[in-house]
C-alpha cells in the first residue's frame, strides 16, 4: 500500500494475464498497482484500500465484471474504470455508461498494454485522485 501514488487494481481470472499487465504497469513506477482473481476478492480488498482506476476484466467467475463494477462504484472504492475483456460481443450497456464509462474505455485482449496505460493516465488527469 503506497497513498503516495494512484493505486491501479488489475481483476482479472486469468492469472497469466494479470500478472503480464500488473508487472507492465509497476515498470513505470507512477503506481501501485494490486491484483485480484474474482470480483468478490476485489471489493473485499478495496474495502481497506480503494483504487483510484481498476482494470475489469468482464467475464469472472462468480461475480461479472460489470456486477463488479456496480458495487465498486455503489461502494465508492472506485471511481474509474477500464474494461480488458476477451469477449467481442461486449456492448456498452447504460448502466455502465450511467457510471462514466465510454467507448474510449474498453480494450479487447489482446489489446496492447501500452494503450491500457494511456487510458489510466487520461483518466487520472481528468479528476485528479
Amino acid at each position: 500500500m503506497n497513498p503516495e501514488r494512484p493505486h491501479i487494481l488489475i481483476l482479472d481470472d486469468e492469472e497469466r494475464i494479470r500478472e503480464l499487465l500488473a508487472h507492465f504497469l509497476e515498470d513505470f513506477d507512477e503506481f501501485a498497482v494490486s491484483v485480484a482473481d474474482s470480483g468478490e476478492q476485489a471489493l473485499a480488498d478495496l474495502a481497506g484500500w480503494p483504487a483510484d482506476v481498476a482494470v475489469v476484466d468482464m467475464r469472472l467467475p462468480g461475480m461479472s465484471g460489470t456486477e463488479f463494477i456496480v458495487a465498486a462504484a455503489r461502494d465508492g472504492v472506485c471511481r474509474r474504470f477500464v474494461v480488458h475483456t476477451g469477449s467481442n460481443e461486449l456492448v456498452l450497456t447504460e448502466e455502465l455508461a450511467g457510471l462514466g464509462l465510454s467507448e474510449g474505455d474498453i480494450f479487447y485482449k489482446p489489446a496492447g498494454a501500452d494503450r491500457i496505460l494511456g487510458r489510466i493516465r487520461e483518466l487520472l488527469s481528468q479528476g485528479g485522485r
